[in-house]
């Protein structure tokens, strides 16, 4: 496990000293900045600016992942209560998932105002992810205990109450932990579309004005969003699903 942690922060390491030698001679030309100087400009700029722009972005990305989760959720629960809905819902997802958010975002930016945009592109950038995972752990579920449950008279509801829903807890988790990254990406492109707050209306304005380090700075913000979101929901997945966890560890 030390080994394992030890070779990731030397990868880092090695990544972010390729990028801060590469940044200072300018081999690559003038729009890669050194690491250094991108923090520097995150600091220099500070709540003053990402005061105004980081709690927009977080507060749509913090509805989309709620209503895209609970979404999915509810559709691969009827895929396992009514079977003849499984062709429609997954075709629903694959759409969602095959088209480009760009190329969608200026159709809703058309149809409502402000923040609404982004919330639905975060919730349309997690649906499928948590589909799919939900789908998987509620068919993974042990085949005893459904026929027991069946056996005292439980139908399909039942089953699904009590034992696929707790036996696809740590598969929903897991696709919960890769879609918050999705939503804080979603949620940036959302906001290209004319906002005028929010780290990706703030992108868009950097980027317009040539000012290269705010625009790192803004990338490297909203990364470690989207790596908060990921590490704090790995946390409640081991909180909730210690066994699993477990499990995961010994085939590790």
């Amino acid at each position: 496990m030390n080994r394992k942690l030890l070779l990731r922060l030397a990868g880092t390491c090695v990544v972010l000293l390729v990028w801060q030698i590469t940044g200072m001679t300018g081999v690559l030309g003038p729009a890669i900045a050194p690491p250094a100087q991108v923090v520097s400009g995150v600091v220099s700029d500070g709540v003053a600016f990402y005061g105004l722009h980081v709690p927009v972005t977080l507060s749509s990305a913090a509805v989309g992942y709620l209503w895209g989760n609970l979404i999915a959720i509810a559709c691969a629960a009827s895929v396992v209560v009514i079977p003849w809905l499984e062709k429609l819902v997954l075709q629903i997802g694959i759409a969602s998932a095959c088209i480009p958010l760009i190329a969608t975002a200026p159709i809703l930016a058309a149809c409502f105002n402000g923040p609404v945009t982004s919330t639905i592109i975060a919730a349309v950038s997690v649906f499928f992810t948590t589909l799919v995972g939900s789908v998987n752990g509620l068919r993974q579920a042990d085949r005893s205990s459904e026929d027991l449950v069946r056996a005292y008279g439980g139908g399909r509801v039942a089953v699904l109450r009590k034992v696929q829903l707790l036996s696809a807890l740590p598969s929903i988790l897991t696709a919960l932990k890769i879609a918050a990254p999705a939503a804080i990406l979603g949620t940036v492109i959302g906001e290209f579309m004319g906002q005028e707050r929010g780290l990706g209306a703030a992108l868009v304005v950097a980027e317009q004005s040539s000012h290269v380090l705010r625009t790192w700075g803004i990338t490297l913000v909203s990364s470690l969003l989207a790596g908060i979101g990921f590490v704090a929901v790995g946390v409640v997945e081991k909180i909730a699903t210690p066994w699993a966890a477990g499990m995961s560890d010994e085939a590790a």
